[in-house]
């Protein structure tokens, strides 16, 4: 794309893609891969037994598709203004359906495929979608026929993952596997996509390109920050567009007939956007629908992408790895990461790459869907270790006092904020809670207050400092929790910490830290020695009072901590007689959490307590710490044992506040 192109952003996406559409036209725009096994993986290998088998889509071809599937939504009624709510992952047919639901001025809002019966019939009754896409997989089949129930629905479009494949490779594919079709429900009709395509094929030209309007909406995007519950973003056009000017004018460089590994899902906002910009650049992208992070090893072999944004488990699993003992890697030009847990792999990472004839240093950055993924990134060319980067081309960041417009300078910690023309639009049918993000200053400008301390240095860089909604308030007195992690983060045996507030009877919060091991052979050793670390480093008053060792760390939808989570797995823990708290976020109609809890009543200070009891006590305070938003199934066991879990060491504490 020339310059002036780039930064006309003000047109929609699918005007914003199609420029220079007679250019590069028989150059592959998507590669689509599925994993093939080969056989059974074994117990202990990190690599899966697997090929990849693909099918190569030109640019002609892809735009020829967007334009006959806009055809056919036109003739089944679909037009400007009408949700349509999009069940599906990366495959070639979901990105027809972006591009030509925004061609006609149709709002694609995507939910993740495998939600539950009673999120996909929430979100259709919010939305009050008639049209629905999804992937025909049993389980996602099942739970979107059950889900449409009592909602506007009338349409499904239904595709498989083998869609663009040759029939005879279907057949091959499928062949000994049963097909557990649902009868459709006779209250909808079910398209299949290529009875979609027979019909775009007979009204070719039917659908017109709808005019750009600034207050449009491009597409609806699910959010979850520290908590279960989304909302959904209003994205505009210029939003996205944006995006790809901010990479230019960073100068992240993205040159025609490279190609970029794409294997994040395009339901999460940083998984569209690079894909658009990709595309728009005219880069291949490959794409694959199963998000396992272990088959990144196999995809990155196979295909040696110059470009790739993924998460920390991904880069975990390519450094762990038995396919690239003597690969060379100079082919990457952008080795991106995001999401929490970075930091404990980014040495690792670099190492790997260094060892394997690559020139790169993995970057990262920061952002929300609320400001379109992406708002500061370090980049080949400027970064800073540590730092979450610089403010992406024209975005706007700076740091103020917590509630208020008063701007911090260099070094200050504050609540981070964001500015510029990707700030999205709000929540959708959700005023309250826009205004409580989207805030409208003095300056005339709308700044997303991101819920995020940080600080600025003098380079411009930015520095995550913690949650804002994880600080801990221990009697009275607030601190972020950053740098005990920091601490504890640099023993050479500690993969991943997390530090949240626990209620405390006399200090009202402490800080409990919650500790992922590399090796478990010696947890005693570790903690004695992460505690010496503690006491040595950090002031007595942030030092934790509850140290527990787990195998893992419960994250949210998208991938962030969920410090939800580990605060009611902590309050559970402080009742008298509870041996043992794990609580597991789960995908269930009525909840959000597992609570497992083993409890000897006779081992309680006061009383015993009945099962009632014990769920009443955790969800008092949960009412107090204004946790009881969150809907919890208990499994309490009452056991006779009398040893409390050896992976959890309490710390007597009676700090004074001078």
């Amino acid at each position: 794309m020339r310059k002036e192109d780039i930064f006309n952003t003000r047109r929609t996406k699918y005007n914003y893609f199609m420029t220079d559409s007679n250019k590069f036209l028989d150059k592959t725009a998507l590669t689509y891969a599925i994993p093939i096994e080969k056989g059974p993986t074994p117990e202990d290998s990190v690599d899966l037994n697997r090929v990849y088998k693909d099918v190569k889509i030109s640019r002609r071809e892809l735009i020829e598709k967007i334009d006959k599937t806009a055809d056919a939504l036109v003739l089944i009624g679909i037009k400007k203004g009408d949700i349509v709510t999009m069940c599906s992952s990366n495959t070639p047919e979901t990105i027809y359906m972006d591009y030509a639901l925004n061609k006609i001025g149709a709002i694609p809002h995507y939910i993740y495929p495998n939600a539950t019966i009673e999120s996909i019939n929430h979100f259709l009754n919010e939305t009050e979608s008639k049209y629905m896409f999804y992937l025909d997989q049993p389980e996602i089949e099942k739970n979107v026929f059950e889900g449409i129930k009592g909602t506007k629905v009338k349409n499904l479009i239904s595709t498989s993952v083998l869609e663009p494949f040759p029939e005879i490779f279907k057949f091959i594919a499928q062949k000994g596997k049963k097909k557990q079709k649902q009868p459709t429900p006779d209250y909808v009709n079910n398209i299949n996509w290529k009875e979609l395509m027979k019909i775009g094929s007979k009204n070719k030209g039917l659908a017109k390109e709808v005019e750009y309007d600034d207050n449009a909406i491009c597409s609806l995007v699910n959010t979850s920050g520290t908590s279960s519950t989304p909302k959904m973003v209003m994205e505009s056009n210029n939003n996205i567009n944006s995006i790809v000017k901010n990479y230019y004018i960073s100068k992240q460089e993205f040159i025609p007939g490279d190609s970029y590994l794409q294997v994040l899902p395009v339901f999460v906002e940083f998984g569209r956007i690079t894909t658009h910009t990709a595309l728009c650049h005219e880069v291949e992208v490959i794409i694959i629908p199963e998000m396992n992070p272990k088959n990144f090893p196999g995809l990155m072999k196979k295909y040696k992408p110059n470009y790739t944004t993924v998460t920390p488990a991904h880069w975990d699993a390519l450094t762990k790895s038995n396919m690239f003992d003597d690969e060379d890697m100079s082919y990457l030009k952008l080795a991106g990461s995001g999401g929490d847990g970075f930091s404990s792999v980014e040495d690792r990472i670099n190492s790997f790459l260094n060892q394997h004839r690559s020139l790169l240093k993995v970057i990262d950055g920061y952002g929300s869907t609320e400001v379109t993924a992406c708002a500061l990134t370090n980049l080949n060319h400027d970064k800073k270790k540590g730092s979450l980067g610089k403010p992406l081309g024209e975005t706007e960041f700076e740091i103020f006092v917590p509630d208020t417009e008063e701007m911090l300078p260099v070094g200050k910690v504050g609540e981070i904020a964001i500015s510029g023309s990707t700030v999205t639009m709000g929540y959708y049918k959700d005023e309250d809670e826009t205004n409580k993000i989207f805030k409208k200053h003095s300056d005339g400008k709308v700044w997303v207050h991101m819920g995020d301390l940080g600080m600025k240095d003098s380079d411009g860089f930015g520095f995550y400092m913690g949650r804002l909604k994880n600080v801990i308030a221990r009697s009275g007195f607030k601190f972020s929790p950053v740098e005990i992690e920091r601490v504890i983060e640099s023993h050479e045996n500690v993969l991943k910490c997390s530090v949240v507030a626990m209620y405390d009877k006399k200090e009202g919060q402490v800080p409990s830290a919650h500790i992922v091991l590399k090796d478990y052979n010696s947890v005693e050793d570790t903690l004695s020695e992460i505690i010496g670390l503690v006491n040595k480093n950090i002031e007595e008053f942030h030092r934790p009072t509850s140290y527990k060792v787990r195998q893992d760390i419960p994250l949210t939808k998208n991938n962030k901590v969920n410090i939800v989570a580990l605060r009611i797995e902590d309050i559970a823990s402080t009742i008298p007689g509870v041996l043992h708290a794990k609580i597991i976020p789960i995908k269930d109609a009525n909840y959000d959490y597992d609570l497992n809890i083993e409890y000897n009543p006779e081992l309680s200070v006061e009383k015993a307590l009945s099962k009632e009891e014990v769920i009443k006590y955790i969800e008092d305070i949960m009412r107090d710490e204004k946790l009881l938003g969150n809907s919890v199934r208990y499994n309490i066991d009452f056991v006779d044992k009398k040893f409390v879990d050896s992976n959890v060491k309490k710390i007597k504490h009676s700090v004074k506040v001078l």
